[in-house]
């Protein structure tokens, strides 16, 4: 129905009479204003319609439930680290002599404060940043190398070379740069190798060759503050601990049978299959609960009861393809929940408009028996998916179909000369049910001002069918509806038409079903009553 009026009165609001100057008379003139060949794709959207070998509807979707990635697994907190050297007596240096250089293993390491208890071993940086403030009170220029020793980049460390103009106790001499750190590979196990979560650095500082012999008073040198920030990996591994993850309860929005309404609704059958991906070099044990039905209107919720099949779920470690475009073999688990082993279909007749969940998982659930080889890849994570299947094979009393179309009259003047007109609506039926048909005016309030068709003639006939309800033949029907001026000025005030269509089914046993070959045409044309008037 969606275009079934978009366009309504334009075609005929312009024609073109030969007349006298100054005359005035009434003329009657019919139009075709739009046709529509419908099914029920049109009031669900086609993306979510197949059609099996028979030729049978089903609605199929997919509906994620978890999508959840190594950031949020694996987060490589903001680190400041101050460094340099200030002098416990006064010194008279020469240009060029070295100040001080990191020889202690303690002034060597950089330890990462990672949560959760992950030990990580090796990184590789997606992006991030190395920002450095320096402040020198001695009175001539000082030179700070420094060397990330466990940071490595096409083969080189990362390495920083940056002289600090003289300055003063009281007046020190300051700079701020800042050093990417994309792509850079990152050891983390430290001077020892057997370490976590740490890196190596080492640095000096020594007189600038270009400045001139001086005393460094008690108190004075460099300081140096580093500070790691926004760093995001594209790839981290170690041991990602025992941790305990947990989702909802939440809820997920459907969108799917918002305009589907129907009475005593009925499936033959259905199924659920959910799939876990786990795309973490990572073993977990997980559960899916509390899975809910949630109609909001009339508000009501069913729960799905699936025994234990989605209870205890051992997850295994996704596998590495060392492939850089696609890194990740994933592991999948698929759950098959249909209408033998659950009441999924009570479920669905429900009509949800949102699905509740919840998820919880364990990590590791047998400790660290990968020896540190846990792993995550930027933008891979675990993935919990619902894919919905529901053959359009049903019974009910009723479907209730709303849809809406925008139209817009109100810069159309020539609708003021207009005294009456009949819409006429010619419909060919191919569904083994009748239908009745309402149009209902809105007005920019989303107020209904008006409704298009009266309730006694505005029924489509359904289609011939045999004593199953296969459809033999298609049925033709018209329906004709009249709008006088009050209605013709109710449909200047309309910015859409919400339509409401009923469709109701046989009474019998055998359901109903619902072929990708059904449609129902429907064709508008309307008789015009339109006075002409010209100027003297």
């Amino acid at each position: 129905m969606r275009i079934l009026f978009r366009l309504v009165l334009v075609a005929f609001l312009l024609p073109v009479f030969s007349c006298k100057r100054g005359a005035s008379w009434d003329v009657d003139a019919a139009f075709p204003i739009a046709k529509s060949h419908l099914n029920f794709s049109n009031f669900f959207g086609d993306t979510i319609f197949k059609a099996d070998p028979s030729g049978l509807l089903h609605i199929s979707f997919s509906k994620d439930i978890i999508n959840f990635t190594m950031d949020s697994l694996v987060k490589l907190p903001d680190t400041t680290v101050v460094l340099g050297f200030t002098s416990p007596f006064v010194s008279q240096l020469n240009p060029g002599t070295i100040v001080f250089a990191n020889n202690s293993s303690t002034d060597r390491e950089i330890t990462f404060n990672v949560s959760n208890g992950v030990e990580l071993n090796r990184a590789i940086v997606k992006k991030g940043f190395l920002k450095v403030e320096y402040s020198n009170t001695y009175s001539q220029p000082l030179n700070f190398n420094y060397d990330i020793n466990s940071a490595n980049l096409w083969g080189n460390i990362l390495h920083i070379s940056q002289t600090v103009s003289g300055g003063s106790t009281a007046n020190p001499s300051t700079l701020t740069r800042i050093y990417p750190l994309d792509d850079y590979t990152i050891n983390l196990t430290g001077l020892s190798n057997t370490k976590v979560n740490t890196l190596v650095q080492s640095y000096t500082i020594t007189t600038d060759p270009s400045g001139v012999a001086d005393q460094l008073q008690v108190g004075q040198g460099l300081s140096v503050k580093l500070s790691f920030s926004d760093v995001v990996p594209a790839y981290v591994q170690g041991y990602f601990g025992q941790q305990d993850l947990s989702f909802g309860p939440d809820s997920t929005l459907l969108g799917i049978f918002d305009n589907f309404k129907p009475s005593n609704f009925a499936l033959t059958q259905s199924a659920i299959n959910f799939r876990i991906i786990n795309e973490f070099g990572i073993e977990l044990s997980s559960t899916i609960s509390n899975i809910r039905s949630i109609k909001t209107t009339p508000p009501n919720v069913v729960s799905l009861n699936a025994g234990n099949l989605l209870q205890t779920i051992n997850v295994n470690r996704a596998g590495r393809t060392y492939n850089a475009s696609n890194p990740v073999f994933p592991w999948v688990k698929q759950i098959d929940i249909n209408s033998s082993n659950s009441n999924l279909n009570a479920f669905l007749e429900n009509v949800p408009n949102y699905l509740g969940y919840k998820v919880q998982a364990k990590l590791n659930p047998l400790g660290n028996i990968s020896a540190g080889n846990d792993f995550a890849y930027y933008g891979h994570g675990l993935k919990v998916i619902a894919d919905v299947d529901i053959p359009f094979e049903l019974s009910a009393d009723y479907f209730n179909l709303i849809n809406y179309a925008k139209i817009d009259l109100t810069g159309i003047s020539q609708l003021n000369n207009i005294n009456n007109c009949e819409m006429i609506l010619q419909a060919r039926n191919n569904y083994p049910f009748r239908a009745q048909i309402q149009g209902y005016m809105v007005n920019n309030q989303n107020q209904v001002v008006d409704s298009m068709f009266t309730w006694d003639n505005n029924t489509i006939q359904s289609a011939v069918t045999d004593n199953a309800n296969t459809v033999l033949n298609y049925t033709d029907t018209k329906l004709v509806a009249f709008f006088d001026k009050p209605k013709i000025d109710h449909l200047k005030e309309c910015s859409q038409v919400k339509f409401v269509t009923y469709l109701y089914l046989p009474n019998q046993p055998t359901p109903i079903k619902i072929k990708d070959s059904s449609y129902l045409d429907l064709m508008l044309s309307a008789n015009v009553n339109y006075n002409v008037k010209t100027k003297k």
